[in-house]
């Protein structure tokens, strides 16, 4: 096993190394036995024998020291933003939230006795920087052969129940699958009501990894076979559909097999995380609406209350919330326009409705993989689809219509500014964008002042 550090990288761990004993622990471990390669973006590097303030002194020759996780043994430098600098600590669980640990920094800890902190045994894997050994008290090695994810000790585990979500991501980043034991762990975890206590942000951050990860649907299935789901995708496993329409069965089935297409191209979008949870989130309407035959009429519109309603305060960014209510609203609409009758019309209102929000490209890409996402695989739709869209961005473009009636024209036409200005407005654009002229708009226009 042979990293590849860079000059400035390699000289601060060889200058630690002089004066301490230096490992690298964690997921630059794990990934390098996994995948033979890392791209260093998330380097854990853990100092023995050496005292923090000698640490802090070491690394202040190279550039200025973060020491706000000081407390937790943790060290940051700026010209290597990409490195985390610890030293060993024990962590005791003072209360429910997964912040609420007492920390005690041990540069002289044992190793085995640091390791148990760790989540996973793939996870609590040590590579001794100075003889190039690997370290592995936990069978973390034979865990990796066997794609397995288990915890490093039931006590220390289930004493933050964030680790629950890490390990729901960790299996569709990883692909792997979970012990049994910690399974069973997880689901005492989730039965006591322990998630409870975590921050939404701490929740946001490892939904973001999963969504982001090559296969998320394997993320999202251990969350909900052991009961962690947010309540409303729990409950799209109870809700049926037409078979003739989704032969894969329940909403649930459906979403997991959008999720999973839209991982795939979801770098093409203008916006793959918020894109991803649109996807997941696209017909959580359907509960609410479905009728017994397995019809559901308006869940768009039921989804976007139900998003309102349980994630309102969830996403503290106000675009990504209304990016994400967008796909939920409008992710049939083109595989809906492209069988009416006046297309062009519909079209320029789904660009309206869409403006400043997201490219009409994305709205293409969740309308295939929500119409690929069932096991009735109709490609010849997606054809039709591609046709449908080349034909109207050819004559029409992507871009909203430029208003050709403003209010100066309005006023030069003798109408007065007040409360019907508006509407006057929007009822001139959607003459526009029925195909009228400027100069038809205008006549309609003074018909109308004049009481026709």
């Amino acid at each position: 096993m042979k990293f590849d550090f860079q000059p400035l990288e390699k000289q601060v761990l060889d200058d630690l190394a002089i004066h301490g004993r230096v490992y690298l622990v964690g997921g630059i471990v794990r990934d390098m036995l996994l995948f033979k390669r890392v791209d260093y973006h998330d380097v854990d590097v853990e100092i023995y024998d050496i005292e923090p303030h000698d640490l802090e002194t070491l690394l202040s020759k190279y550039g200025h020291v973060n020491t706000i996780g000081k407390a937790f043994g943790i060290y940051k430098l700026d010209v290597l933003p990409h490195f985390d600098f610890a030293l060993p600590r024990i962590e005791k669980k003072n209360g429910n939230s997964h912040k609420d640990f007492d920390v005690v920094v041990d540069q002289h800890l044992d190793l085995k006795q640091a390791c148990l902190r760790r989540d996973f045994t793939v996870n609590a894997l040590m590579y001794d920087y100075q003889t190039g050994k690997l370290i592995d008290f936990f069978h973390g090695v034979e865990d990796l052969d066997r794609h397995v994810l288990r915890m490093v000790n039931k006590e220390t585990f289930q004493e933050d129940p964030l680790r629950v979500l890490r390990l729901a991501q960790f299996i569709s980043r990883l692909e792997f699958g979970v012990d049994l034991q910690t399974k069973a762990v997880c689901i005492d975890m989730v039965q006591k009501g322990m998630l409870k206590h975590l921050s939404k942000e701490r929740i946001f951050e490892e939904y973001n990894k999963l969504l982001m990860a090559p296969i998320p649907s394997l993320g999202i299935v251990f969350l909900s076979d052991i009961g962690a789901l947010f309540e409303p995708l729990q409950d799209l496993k109870k809700c049926h559909q037409r078979l003739d329409f989704h032969p894969e069965g329940n909403v649930m089935n459906h979403v997991l097999l959008v999720i999973d297409l839209a991982s795939l191209c979801k770098e093409k979008t203008s916006w793959p995380l918020a894109f991803m949870w649109g996807c997941l989130l696209h017909d959580i309407g359907k509960p609410s609406v479905t009728t017994p035959e397995g019809r559901a009429p308006g869940h768009h519109e039921s989804g976007v209350r139900v998003f309102r309603e349980y994630f309102g305060s969830f996403f503290n960014n106000k675009k990504m919330k209304k990016y994400i209510e967008t796909i939920i609203y409008y992710h049939m609409h083109l595989m809906n326009i492209m069988r009416s009758k006046n297309q062009d019309y519909a079209f320029y209102k789904l660009l309206k409705g869409i403006e400043g929000i997201m490219p009409v490209d994305d709205l293409v890409y969740i309308s295939k993989c929500d119409k690929l996402g069932r096991l009735a695989n109709r490609p010849e739709t997606i054809e039709q689809l591609d046709g449908f869209i080349e034909e109207k961005v050819s004559r029409l473009g992507k871009q909203v219509l430029k208003p050709v009636i403003t209010g100066q024209v309005l006023l030069e036409l003798g109408f007065q500014e007040g409360k019907d200005f508006k509407e006057l407005l929007d009822w001139t654009y959607d003459l526009q964008m029925r195909g009228h002229s400027y100069e038809s708009i205008v006549q309609l226009l003074k018909g109308r002042k004049n009481g026709r």
